[in-house]
């Protein structure tokens, strides 16, 4: 099977009805997982996805110019990017669309003026904490969190993360 051009672009509105059937079935891939329900509750309504479309902070990938088959969102937590989102639809994972997005969004973190971007992800999920530490991500101690970072715990606790299994991931970008 020709595997086809990969596009990776930002977000318009006219993708935001393919992102949540994106990230429904990225999510479906932690059935039977103790964060699959935490995962399953975020439930991203579409006005998530226009204001990243408005700020300029949501990029999508496409296949041959077809509809979006990946996303990725980003905010800033204590001046830092911090990627909140990356998403692969599981009938096109393990092509490497996901590294390139990951890489991507780092590029546009860095030339945007970024000196590193920050994620929370599982340690115990081969396409979470190996995946990124792989990519130059290192898990950060409880000492080296942000206020912010430590605020994002906070929410991800009480929406129900195994927080023994969650980290917060940093890589340098300049």
């Amino acid at each position: 099977m020709k595997s086809g051009e990969v596009v990776i672009r930002r977000g318009e509105m006219a993708d935001i009805p393919w992102l949540k059937p994106i990230e429904r079935a990225a999510t479906g891939r932690f059935r039977g997982h103790p964060a699959f329900e935490p995962f399953w509750a975020q439930d991203f309504a579409p006005e998530l996805f226009a204001q990243h479309v408005r700020s300029r902070t949501l990029w999508v990938v496409t296949i041959d110019d077809g509809p979006p088959v990946g996303m990725a969102f980003t905010s800033e937590i204590d001046g830092i990017a911090h990627l909140e989102e990356i998403d692969v639809h599981p009938d096109v994972a393990g092509r490497g669309i996901g590294g390139e997005l990951l890489e991507a969004v780092c590029a546009i973190a860095r030339v945007s003026g970024y000196e590193a971007i920050t994620l929370a992800t599982l340690t115990d999920v081969p396409w979470n904490a190996p995946f990124y530490a792989k990519r130059g991500f290192r898990i950060l101690g409880d000492h080296e969190l942000t206020p912010g970072l430590v605020q994002l715990q906070r929410r991800e606790a009480a929406g129900g993360f195994p927080m023994h299994l969650r980290v917060i991931m940093r890589r340098e970008l300049q």
